[in-house]
């Protein structure tokens, strides 16, 4: 599906296989984890949100909503090949004009973090983008002190472009282009 638009590729429910990880769609027995990660200060602070303040209930109510009616953002999880639940990815914020969008990653589960997962993560979700879309670059913005995050946006790839600052926080823009991700990718 080389060159579809961004309407069709927001309606796949791809399966995705990495060295690492499989990326799915989503489910509602995902809540549970998301909640817990989204009660996490360290896991706030490096993904520049706030703590959450709702009730179990009202989150679970939330995310059934967002899993039946995404919009325009395809979020997948991370499981381990085992399968154990660790984050999700996704993409967002498109730009039909410029060809671009933009992809964030979270890894909820701290025991993956510096083991590979991220990278095998974003490498196997931006090589489907790229296949089956016509999207020719990806941003992304990370905050400028998490060193470890940007050595693995590094390694993936992206390269800084600049830098921002959103209230309180200072991110770096860190973008890949098409032709770098499928040339890696074979």
């Amino acid at each position: 599906m080389p060159g579809s638009t961004i309407f069709e590729f927001l309606k796949r429910q791809s399966v995705l296989a990495g060295d690492k990880v499989r990326l799915r769609p989503r489910r509602l027995d995902d809540a549970a984890a998301e909640y817990r990660w989204r009660l996490d200060e360290e896991l706030c602070r490096l993904d520049a949100t706030e703590l959450l303040t709702c009730s179990y209930e009202e989150f679970h109510l939330k995310y059934s909503a967002e899993l039946e009616f995404p919009g325009l953002t395809h979020t997948l999880a991370i499981d381990t090949l085992d399968p154990i639940h660790i984050g999700s990815c996704s993409l967002f914020n498109f730009n039909l004009a410029g060809n671009t969008a933009e992809i964030g990653i979270m890894l909820g589960e701290k025991t993956y973090w510096g083991r590979g997962y991220g990278e095998d993560a974003l490498n196997t979700f931006m090589l489907d983008i790229f296949e089956a879309s016509g999207l020719q670059s990806l941003i992304l913005r990370t905050l400028d002190w998490n060193v470890r995050a940007r050595a693995c946006f590094e390694k993936c790839g992206f390269a800084p472009r600049g830098d921002i600052v959103r209230g309180e926080h200072r991110f770096v823009i860190m973008q890949v282009e098409r032709g770098a991700v499928l040339n890696k990718g074979q």
